[in-house]
């Protein structure tokens, strides 16, 4: 609404302005035009593409499909929504003989400079190499109100003569209407689940001395995580693995390798919704502790998409399992699991955008006196889209562009520096990101060992410590 207005404003304001300002407003207003995205990348509208969507549910082979096509080719590359997915692409094909590079915002791993293939998080995505294949995974995050950018971005920008998108049904309209404005092919296959799924009648206690082995019982914090793990292994005697957001990427794996080992001895895991994607599981049943999760203002039940996509890694195919079950603690729960399985999806109507840094480079000139904070904000109000579009959400980037004010960078180097993926909501990763935005404009070098002292400010339980700490050399390497 607030943008909406800002524009009709300025459209009434041009003809009254002196022909200076009013060229001004007019130069400005194109800036912000963000109507046709698709002219962005025009190398990649000389190629004639085809566009080819791999949907179904969790466990139905839309992804496997996808990347048997892409062991096959010439060329190509992988997009995915997480580091973790990028590494077991990466080294999955490497095991079969097929060389493939890994990069990441954080990791950059050559097997060989001639590689036929990469694997990346889709934010990395090489919009300028010419390509066979491009597979871009979990395409419904076109639709994410802070990374939906990047899949746009993969979907318009990439130079491949097929492109193999996989996730929900609920995209597929949405795709046909952004192929149709490209003039280019799309074909859509369509999967079902590959085993059985049973949606128990009863719930589990609260004592959890219903938990058995292959068992993966749901929490949405790391509090409850641990609790529940304490519980189980004094009810039951069984020992649990546990996986959790704020867990790098590696212990998640190996907490993971734990629960499928049978020998191991770690037969039940405790996750959070880390296991949505990312993690192949050998876990019979799911069981949700709670539907309802903390979304940084207020508690809410988790959305249908994410509920179906933790429910489906029960009993998924080629794992110990040849069918799965979801139940819930309370009959509550239960009621809103069945509701939500028994569901269909609903269609995504746009996709999310993001001004690329010589949009925002060449419009910040207009104001050479404003506050980044505020050019941003200028921006979001006089941008246009078109229906199929929208702006996403500048929020954290407008917090570490108010943090970094002071620090003398130019506008390119202050954008990369404000769309470093840094969680607002810790203080010491502004601290870090502030220290590392002015010893780069000091042109000093900076050592991991010394960053992380710079973010230490307080007394952190071990493990919480260890998760923090990971998180600046994250927060690091993105930025080297």
């Amino acid at each position: 609404m607030e943008r909406s207005i800002s524009l009709s404003f300025y459209k009434f304001a041009e003809p009254y302005l002196p022909e200076s300002a009013a060229d001004e407003l007019k130069s400005t207003i194109k800036l912000t035009d963000l109507r046709f995205p698709s002219e962005w990348f025009p190398e990649a509208r000389q190629i004639q593409r085809k566009i080819i969507l791999h949907v179904g549910p969790t466990n139905s082979g839309k992804t496997y499909r996808a990347l048997k096509r892409l062991e096959e080719a010439e060329s190509g590359i992988y997009c995915g929504p997480l580091r973790l997915l990028a590494n077991e692409i990466y080294e999955k094909m490497n095991s079969k003989g097929i060389p493939c590079n890994l990069l990441t915002g954080e990791e950059r791993r050559i097997v060989s400079p001639t590689a036929a293939l990469t694997s990346s998080t889709v934010e990395m995505a090489n919009l300028s190499k010419p390509l066979e294949v491009a597979v871009i995974d979990e395409i419904q995050l076109i639709n994410d109100q802070q990374r939906g950018w990047a899949w746009t971005q993969a979907l318009l920008g990439l130079k491949a003569r097929e492109i193999h998108l996989c996730g929900e049904a609920s995209v597929v309209p949405l795709i046909r209407k952004i192929a149709e404005s490209l003039n280019e092919e799309v074909i859509v296959n369509e999967y079902s689940r590959l085993t059985p799924i049973e949606i128990l009648d009863t719930p589990v206690s609260y004592d959890f001395k219903d938990i058995k082995k292959g068992d993966c019982v749901i929490a949405f914090s790391r509090s409850d995580i641990f609790n529940i793990e304490k519980h189980i292994k004094k009810n039951t005697n069984l020992k649990c693995a546990v996986v959790y957001g704020a867990l790098p990427p590696e212990t998640r794996a190996l907490q993971a390798k734990k629960f499928n080992d049978p020998e191991s001895g770690y037969d039940v895991m405790v996750a959070s919704d880390a296991i949505g994607m990312g993690i192949n599981l050998n876990i019979k049943r799911v069981v949700f502790s709670t539907v309802v999760k903390f979304n940084g203002v207020t508690n809410t039940h988790i959305s249908i998409p994410q509920l179906k996509q933790i429910a489906g890694r029960a009993g998924r195919f080629g794992t110990a399992y040849s069918s799965g079950e979801v139940t819930a603690m309370d009959s509550s729960s239960l009621d809103y699991i069945k509701s939500s399985m028994a569901s269909s999806s609903v269609d995504l109507k746009v996709a999310g955008l993001q001004p690329t840094p010589e949009i925002l480079e060449i419009f910040g000139l207009q104001y050479p006196n404003e506050k980044f904070e505020k050019i941003l904000t200028r921006f979001e109000l006089m941008a246009s889209l078109s229906g199929n579009y929208f702006l996403c959400n500048f929020k954290d980037q407008k917090i570490i562009a108010s943090a970094i004010e002071g620090v003398k960078l130019s506008i390119r180097d202050r954008y990369q520096f404000v769309t470093a993926p840094v969680n607002t909501r810790v203080p010491e990763n502004i601290i870090l990101i502030k220290a590392l935005a002015l010893a780069f404009s000091e042109n000093r070098t900076v050592t991991l060992e010394e960053a992380i002292k710079i973010a230490k400010q307080g007394k952190d339980k071990e493990l919480i410590a260890l998760e923090k700490n990971h998180k600046y050399i994250m927060l690091y390497m993105w930025l080297r």
